[in-house]
């Protein structure tokens, strides 16, 4: 008998000799491990009331357990999977409601031992090759976080699909590994220690493969590393009919499209975690996610071809004649991904999240998936199954969050407060969760926004106070990724309550929560009004205070001050008027020396959620303006920056302006006339309008082949043209007027004067 901790990477589940069977692959104290749960027994709940007629491979029993519409339900457990699916099948289509019937039974089998991808494996086991393997241990919930070993795949191929290189940049403790192994059909290469020459496409795929298993990563990483590199290979192993597995067992990689741009691939006893859509979802961001971009924002270095040359014409060059400075271009880039995560720290990002979720490294940031790993066994524990996300019924939807504004114009000493994790305080303070709903009629305690919940009856409130304790400790001992992954966590609740695609769904939660939220920012508001305050600016949950004269030669201890008053004024009214305790807490955020508040478009009335402050520090802060925008050229963020600077510090701006926009005639700074933007549908579904970079995309792509997923474009007197293209012609009048002339316009009306005023060399009588 031997007892492990592990760390589990994928799970599956399949029928074996009639029976199910689970598989579990990940990394333990010993290497890398495969748990084999056989005869699970997998389940789904219907009506007790409701006949069945027989159905093959099933035991049923009645439990106790009842639907949120409180009809109690039993149990029906299957031989197979292939039971399991042809049950569900058949009921559904004699209009039957199955309960939980869309839990994937390797999911449930972990969170009803509410083991996330921490386990603790104690059983008996034996060696396959190079894994550990456990046949029906006993599984147990622990903590364990081990070093992973990564792989970053990279290939290079022509333009008629061949396949020119694949390379491999490991590292594992303190061992790098670099392998490229090149199509050398003629002999042009010797062999070296790194550079392998391969007669051909398919003995270099043989070759590639048997690497892959013999290095054994646990994660395997790359730039587009699924939708294009893995896919490019699953295409090119099908044409030569070699078997494509590089997992941990024969099952060969499966790859799907989530959706446009998204993809997922399916490697058994390995995780792919690919860089572009990683990072957006970890909230990293870049003016465009390209590999050059990102790496040199992050390593300040970029790839072996520079962006401005003819990438294809290079590659292709240097295949027929320089294999080998193909093969370094090919590794670097490969390098570079390796770097760019350890760098961002992205992979332990996702390990922490994995391990705080119960989620797979790559679907952490699937939050409804987070919050029934959570709530299903809690539920289950307090006497519910829950409904298939099938049979949600929408509601009306929540209000959003409160937004009020001011007077546009330029303030001194700002103050900003926030509450802190606003909602999920809500949460606690009003109990507000799936359960509490359900059995509001016990203690009951009304919400503000006129909705009961149970004070006694509650699950979330308290997994919230842990997993702020989590948070609290995690900034004491600095460990931001803990941190990081208990705040995305938190955070998702509210979102994942209020959508339709949850089984936990019901109007009245996220009702409540906003609802609730825009009652204690308006109270929190007229709080500060009735003490002799103006309030410029609020946004769900934070307030912008103008301070008073007598407070402006220590604003920020005034702002603390205000807010232990705003905390304690709001812990009494919740006490006297709702019978609650205050979970609520608002921060002094920062102070603002000058705090400008721009007008709507066409408007005199305040922006909302567009602002710019001057800090202690002398820095900028922008919200929502261009400055911040990545759909903006980077002449109009320059622009911006430095009219902000001149106006914040009390400078000259109109003969800037003017020498400023001749610059921009003269040809200067053509280098920042770039647009970048994101393609989010296929060119061909623009048919009634065509936004500039479609048009710009027709123009590089015209039979729509490449799939682009971004654009670069300058705008010309003959339209927007690909920077691939050389475009000559600039269209400068159109930088003027469509980002120049607004941006200033925006700030110029505070002085009386305008664009059109500077720019045609006329000064407004200020005094008629």
């Amino acid at each position: 008998m031997a007892r492990v901790k592990g760390f589990i990477l994928t799970n599956s589940s399949s029928d074996s000799r009639g029976s199910a069977e689970l598989r579990y692959y990940g990394r333990g104290e010993d290497g890398p491990f495969k748990i084999v749960i056989s005869d699970p027994r997998p389940v789904f709940f219907v009506e007790q009331e409701q006949a069945l007629s027989p159905l093959p491979g099933l035991f049923d029993r009645n439990i106790a357990l009842k639907t949120f519409d409180s009809k109690p339900v039993k149990a029906l457990y299957f031989n197979s999977l292939d039971h399991y699916y042809k049950a569900r099948r058949e009921l559904h289509a004699k209009g039957i409601t199955t309960y939980e019937s869309d839990v994937w039974p390797a999911d449930r089998y972990l969170m009803e031992r509410f083991i996330h991808t921490g386990v603790e494996i104690t059983g008996d086991m034996h060696r396959e090759g190079l894994l550990t393997v456990w046949n029906n241990p006993k599984l147990s919930p622990a903590e364990y976080n081990p070093a992973l070993k990564w792989l970053s795949i990279d290939i290079e191929t022509g333009q008629h699909r061949e396949l020119y290189s694949i390379a491999l940049h490991g590292t594992y403790g303190d061992t790098g590994y670099k392998k490229v192994f090149i199509v050398d059909e003629h002999r042009q290469m010797e062999q070296t220690s790194g550079i392998i020459p391969e007669p051909s496409e398919k003995k270099l795929l043989t070759d590639f493969i048997t690497e892959v298993k013999e290095y054994d990563p646990d994660l395997v990483i790359g730039w587009h590393v699924i939708g294009f590199d893995l896919a490019f290979l699953e295409r090119k192993c099908v044409s030569l009919s070699i078997p494509f597995s590089i997992g941990r067992s024969s099952k060969p990689v499966k790859i799907a499209e989530r959706s446009r741009g998204l993809f997922d691939a399916d490697i058994e006893g390995r995780i792919v975690i690919d860089g572009p859509q990683t990072l957006r979802m970890a909230f990293f961001t870049y003016d465009d996610y390209t590999l050059e971009t990102v790496a040199q924002a992050v390593l300040n270095r970029g790839k072996d071809i520079r962006p401005d040359a003819d990438k294809v014409a290079e590659i292709n060059r240097r295949f027929r004649e320089d294999k080998k400075a193909l093969a370094v271009y090919n590794l670097e880039d490969a390098v570079l991904v390796t770097e760019i995560y350890k760098a961002t720290g992205i992979i332990k990002q996702l390990k922490t999240r994995s391990l705080i979720t119960g989620l797979a490294m790559d679907r952490v940031g699937m939050s409804v998936a987070a919050f029934d790993f959570f709530m299903l066994p809690a539920m289950h524990r307090n006497g519910y199954v829950a409904p298939e996300v099938k049979d949600i019924i929408p509601g009306k939807h929540a209000a959003g969050g409160l937004v009020f504004t001011s007077i546009p114009k330029l303030y001194p000493h700002v103050v900003v407060l926030d509450f802190k994790s606003l909602y999920p305080t809500i949460m606690r303070t009003f109990f507000i969760d799936p359960l509490s709903r359900l059995e509001s009629a016990v203690d009951p305690v009304e919400t503000p926004a006129g909705i009961t919940f149970s004070r006694t009856r509650h699950i979330l409130p308290a997994y919230l106070e842990e997993l702020m304790g989590k948070r609290s400790r995690a900034k004491k001992e600095h460990d931001k990724n803990l941190s990081q992954a208990v705040k995305i966590l938190m955070n998702s609740f509210y979102g994942v309550m209020g959508t339709t695609g949850c089984r936990f769904y019901h109007p009245d939660l996220p009702t409540a929560i906003t609802g609730t939220g825009q009652w204690v920012l308006r109270t929190t508001s007229e709080y500060l009004k009735s003490s002799g305050y103006n309030v410029l600016y609020g946004d769900t949950d934070s307030v912008f205070i103008l301070l008073k004269q007598e407070e402006h030669r220590d604003p920020n201890g005034a702002g603390a001050e205000l807010a232990e008053r705003v905390n304690n004024f709001m812990t009494e009214k919740l006490l006297k008027e709702y019978r609650v305790e205050s979970r609520l807490e608002i921060e002094f955020e920062k102070h603002y020396r000058k705090f400008f508040l721009p007008s709507m478009r066409s408007s005199t009335e305040g922006a909302r959620k567009r602002y710019a402050g001057l800090l202690d520090d002398d820095t900028i802060e922008f919200k929502g303006l261009e400055a911040v925008r990545s759909d903006w050229t980077e002449l109009a963020r320059q622009f911006q920056k430095e009219l902000f600077h001149r106006f914040f510090h009390g400078q000259e701006l109109r003969n800037w302006i003017s020498a400023f926009v001749s610059d921009l005639k003269s040809g200067s700074k053509d280098n920042l006339l770039v647009y970048k933007k994101r393609i989010r549908r296929s060119q061909e579904k623009y048919v009634k309008t065509t936004p500039p970079q479609i048009k710009a995309v027709r123009l590089l792509d015209p039979e729509g082949k490449m799939h682009l997923k971004e654009i670069s474009y300058i705008m010309t007197t003959r339209g927007p043209v690909p920077v691939q293209m050389n475009p000559d012609e600039i269209d400068y009048q159109h930088y003027i007027d469509k980002q120049l002339k607004p941006l200033a316009d925006g700030i110029l009306f505070t002085m009386n004067d305008s664009f059109d005023e500077i720019i045609s060399g006329k000064q407004l009588d200020l005094f008629s």
